[in-house]
This record gives C-alpha cells, sequence and structure tokens, in this order.
C-alpha cells in the first residue's frame, strides 16, 4: 500500500453528538486527495455512541483506521495515535470540530510543493451554529525562526494549537507530548518551534474549532492549572533568553486568571518568583510589551498572589 501524504488524527472522548458531522467534513474537505491521506480515529474511554459512530464509518471509508485506549489522558492519547500514523504529514482534529470543503485538498499541494516541517495556519472559532464559509486558499509565508516564536508568543495569527495544523511526521515522532491532561500542546509546541527548519504560514483558515464550555482548558482546576504552570515553565526552558520578557507575559496571564486559586499555594510561590525575577523597568520600556501587559505586571506586582 502506498504511504499516505497526511494522516489525520483525532483522539474522540465522548464526542458522540459531533463526531460523524467531524468525519464527513474530513471527507469533503479532501475531496479528490481522500486516497492520499488515512484518518486515525482513536476512542479513548468513550462511555457514549462514539464508537458505535467509528466502527459505522470504518465500514464505509477504506481509508479510517479505528483505535481504542484507556487513558483518560489527552497527553497520552496523541502520544499513540502519532506512534500509529504513517503519512509523511500530520493533522490534529478534535472529535467535535470541523473542516472547510475542499480545504484539505489545496493544503496537501502547499505541503507538496514547500515540503515545510510545519505549516500553520489561523483557526477560525465557532461557539453555536457552524457558520456558512467557503475556502479561500493563499500562498503561504516563509517565517524564520525567531519570527515564528514571536508570532506565538503574542498570539499574532496563531496560538499552541496542534488541532488544524500541519506538522511533518519525522518531526512529531521524535517529540513527544507531555502526559497532561490538558495544555499539553501549549508545553510542546514552542520546542517544535525551535526545531523546524522551514516554517510557513497563511492567513487562509480552514479549522473551525467549536469552543463550548465544557473544553478541557474552559472547566479549569487546580490539576490544569499545574499543567499550564508546568507548560509555561517549559517556554523558559526550551525558548531563547532573548524572549523572556514575551514569556513573562505569559505568566501574567496566569497570575492575573487565577490568583485567588494560586494564593497561598506553592504553585502560586513560583509563579511570584517567576515574575519577580524581571526587571520591571526593562519590562516596562521594552518596545515588544503591550501596554495591557505593563499594566497587569504593575498590578500584579502590587497586589500580589
Amino acid at each position: 500500500m502506498k504511504t499516505p501524504s497526511l494522516s489525520i488524527l483525532i483522539a474522540a472522548h465522548n464526542c458522540g453528538d459531533y463526531l460523524a458531522g467531524t468525519l464527513e467534513s474530513i471527507v469533503a474537505s479532501l475531496g479528490e486527495s481522500l486516497s492520499r491521506a488515512e484518518i486515525v480515529v482513536i476512542n479513548d474511554a468513550s462511555t457514549d455512541t462514539t464508537q458505535a459512530i467509528i466502527d459505522d464509518y470504518a465500514r464505509r471509508i477504506p481509508q479510517l483506521r479505528p483505535g481504542r485506549t484507556d487513558y483518560r489522558n489527552v497527553g497520552k492519547v496523541r502520544n499513540h495515535a502519532v506512534q500509529q500514523a504513517t503519512g509523511d504529514y500530520i493533522l490534529m482534529v478534535d472529535g467535535d470540530d470541523q473542516l472547510l470543503p475542499g480545504a484539505l485538498h489545496d493544503r496537501l499541494h502547499t505541503l507538496h510543493k514547500h515540503t515545510p516541517d510545519i505549516l500553520l495556519s489561523k483557526i477560525i472559532e465557532v461557539r453555536q451554529e457552524t457558520p456558512q464559509l467557503q475556502w479561500q486558499p493563499a500562498e503561504p509565508e516563509l517565517l524564520a525562526r525567531n519570527d515564528a516564536i514571536e508570532r506565538f508568543l503574542i498570539h499574532r495569527d496563531y496560538q499552541a494549537h496542534f488541532i488544524g495544523q500541519f506538522f511533518s511526521r519525522q518531526l512529531l515522532q521524535q517529540h513527544a507530548f507531555p502526559e497532561f491532561i490538558c495544555y499539553e500542546d501549549t508545553w510542546l509546541f514552542p520546542l517544535l518551534l525551535t526545531r523546524s527548519k522551514k516554517t510557513l504560514f497563511t492567513q487562509s483558515g480552514f479549522y473551525l474549532y467549536r469552543k463550548h464550555e465544557h473544553s478541557l482548558s474552559t472547566v479549569i482546576d487546580e490539576h490544569k492549572i499545574a499543567c499550564l504552570i508546568a507548560a509555561t515553565q517549559n517556554m523558559d526552558e526550551v525558548l531563547p533568553p532573548q524572549f523572556e520578557h514575551l514569556i513573562t507575559c505569559h505568566w501574567l496571564d496566569i497570575a492575573n486568571r487565577y490568583h485567588l486559586s494560586l494564593r497561598g499555594t506553592s504553585q502560586g510561590q513560583q509563579v511570584r518568583e517567576r515574575i519577580a525575577r524581571v526587571s520591571l523597568s526593562r519590562f516596562l520600556l521594552s518596545g515588544k510589551i503591550r501596554v495591557s501587559y505593563k499594566r497587569k505586571m504593575l498590578a500584579v506586582r502590587k497586589r500580589g498572589l
């Protein structure tokens, strides 16, 4: 069997209300390129109709490869799915999201033409009904490594999402996700930016990300905050020192959003010490830092945790 150009990986957990629509949208997005792809769907400990939907589509779509795990851990499921992949590139899709028709057919042409390590694009966030959007392809731009890192840190154009982004299988299989219940992508994404020898970006979005009240990062608790802190600490470890002030903005977000949960805890102490190590005058004078973050810095320094 010919090696597929693209492995589409779905970590499915209790997404029975949406999974059929997700799979239909993938097929429509691939179009004539369906035969060049494989769809790996891993059911992780679902208790709803998820498995029945996977079984039904596996009978109808030869390119669909089903699998099951009982990890209850998104980092472990993603690693398992990556190891099952055989395509030149990997695209991750959540089991409740959708793709625009024809987009993957065009994206495969882009990947074949430019052979990047990473191809990034904007994600289209939807909160209720799926909007009626048309795929509008555009040529990607080549990003220098430091430019790619800076855009990520200031949330310009893209964030630490693996969904909706293309990574070479070779690159991704060399660097595993941490076994986190949440924010596993925030931990790994910046590392891959430093390892990529060719990163492309395009404004043309094709991935419809369903943001809802039950999203992992929406319903927060102390374990998820611990994962977020570990992921942010990893930014300090893997990114060049010149980005310290921009990384500090991510620490300020943690301090600002979760100060009530962090107050009086060892985690709070860790966040406070990380922010305090930055020269206040240099941070406030930096032209890279938005005014809103300079205000957050002053507020956090005054309030504490």
